[in-house]
């Protein structure tokens, strides 16, 4: 299963889409930590500094 990470818009990363696509959230927080500063995974949300983002298992031919 991938995940569909869904970012609150008024307060996503300017450069990140509203929605992303990954195969694993840990390693897209890892990859993204200066633009995700302090990232938490706190159920099914991601809490960063600034704003947050909620996620959700899709199958693996989902298409964003």
């Amino acid at each position: 299963m991938k995940k569909l990470i869904y970012f609150n818009a008024p307060s996503k990363p300017e450069n990140m889409g509203i929605s992303q696509l990954v195969d694993d959230i840990n390693v897209f927080l890892a990859e993204r930590k200066e633009e995700l500063p302090n990232a938490e995974i706190v159920g099914n949300t991601i809490q960063f500094d600034g704003g947050y983002a909620v996620f959700l298992d899709v199958p693996n031919n989902f298409e964003n």
